[in-house]
């Protein structure tokens, strides 16, 4: 009898295994949420008119700025990266500004 009944509980385990099923597993990977970080945020007070007066923008009157080698509206006194392309801004002379907004 004991035997009957161990062999009863062996048989409904693994017939209960045998019918579970697994839920299907996806095949697209899920989604990337990307974090909105301080550089990704665009600083549009540095993209100036092409008819700026480049020399106003020297705060540190030190007769250099800094300027996006792509991007030549994209202005600032301080270095940093162009909030249009991201690329790193180059010192130049304020005359060196001038001429690339030409």
């Amino acid at each position: 009898m004991k035997s009957i009944i161990i062999s009863v509980f062996f048989l409904s385990v693994v017939l209960l295994g045998a019918c579970k099923q697994e839920a299907p597993k996806s095949t697209t990977p899920p989604p990337v949420v990307q974090k909105e970080s301080k550089s990704d945020k665009i600083d549009s007070t540095i993209i100036r008119d092409k008819n700026v007066d480049v020399a106003s923008l020297d705060k540190n009157k030190d007769g250099k700025v800094f300027q996006c080698p792509m991007d030549a509206v994209v202005i600032s006194d301080t270095a940093g990266q162009c909030p249009l392309c991201k690329m790193d801004l180059d010192e130049v002379s304020i005359a060196e500004a001038k001429e690339a907004l030409k």
